[in-house]
């Protein structure tokens, strides 16, 4: 695996494709939007409900327990409807920035919503996987803090971070999850989880150090307007007029910025996937040519 391909691809496709990539984040934009209003509305419906069945001498506990009951539904398929909206915007960028994939702005919506539910399924997997191994280290700091003496204590105190190498490993055999389900479309997320714990064997320490090289780079981008923004407070403080116009051009920077890293870390994942799948020869010199 070329760590220096996998950012030059990145690149590359970050220029060719920053239209459509910007393209898709904003008509997600403006479908969380969507979703932000209509949860706002079935909200207010909802407490309108209430406040007319109180206005009516409404007494009884059943009714109220309902009324409660059905806002909380509302709130709860909002949240896990708008977490599958950031799934399908997940997989539709990534399947647009893939040196893998032709440029096509309609069949990457379709792809990133139809892999939201399998990245749904994927997501409580995994979480539930992370909660198991919670638990495992909780009985044994639990076991070593019960063992008492001073090496159970420090044993108890080092368990959390000796389980951190495995999170970070875990991490690295998952980390082209998006585009296997995405470009790959393997949409069985037990099929997912293998192909990529098969397709990351043997790279993990290479795709540890582009994730490393990828958070440098994102905080050297990201820094400039956060460090203007910090320049801002202290030069408010001292009372210089300075201030203002160092919060003005952060707070401007800081907007595009975001969006750019936005579009460039699917752009990373792309590349990543491509790189340690073998990508195609022939896909990566027209990427280049």
């Amino acid at each position: 695996m070329d760590i220096g391909r996998v950012f030059s691809i990145s690149f590359a496709m970050f220029r060719q494709r920053f239209w459509l990539l910007l393209g898709m984040w904003l008509v997600f934009l403006v479908i969380q939007f969507a979703a932000a209003i209509a949860l706002f509305v079935g909200v207010m419906v909802m407490g309108l409900a209430g406040a007319a069945g109180f206005a009516a001498g409404l007494d009884d506990p059943a009714a109220l327990t309902g009324l409660g009951i059905g806002m909380i539904a509302v709130i709860v398929v909002f949240y896990a409807a708008y977490i599958v909206i950031l799934l399908a915007q997940q997989a539709a960028m990534v399947t647009i920035a893939s040196p893998l994939e032709e440029p096509s702005f309609g069949g990457a919506m379709v792809r990133g919503f139809r892999s939201a539910l399998p990245f749904f399924a994927l997501a409580v997997l995994m979480l539930l996987g992370y909660f198991g191994l919670a638990l495992g280290v909780l009985a044994l700091v639990g076991g070593s803090a019960a063992a008492g003496g001073s090496g159970g204590g420090v044993l108890a105190a080092l368990l959390p971070v000796l389980f951190l190498p495995v999170i970070i490993y875990l991490a690295c055999r998952f980390a082209v999850l998006i585009p296997v389900v995405a470009v790959d479309q393997v949409f069985n997320p037990i099929t997912a989880l293998r192909r990529s714990w098969s397709v990351t064997r043997g790279k993990v320490l290479a795709i540890l150090l582009a994730l490393i090289a990828f958070v440098v780079v994102s905080l050297v981008a990201l820094g400039l307007p956060v460090a203007l923004l910090f320049a801002a407070t202290d030069a408010a403080e001292g009372g210089s007029g300075a201030g203002t116009v160092l919060a003005i051009i952060g707070g401007l920077l800081i907007i595009p910025l975001m969006i750019a890293y936005t579009l460039f870390a699917s752009a990373f994942t792309a590349s990543l996937h491509s790189e340690v799948t073998g990508g195609g020869s022939d896909r990566l010199e027209e990427v280049f040519a």
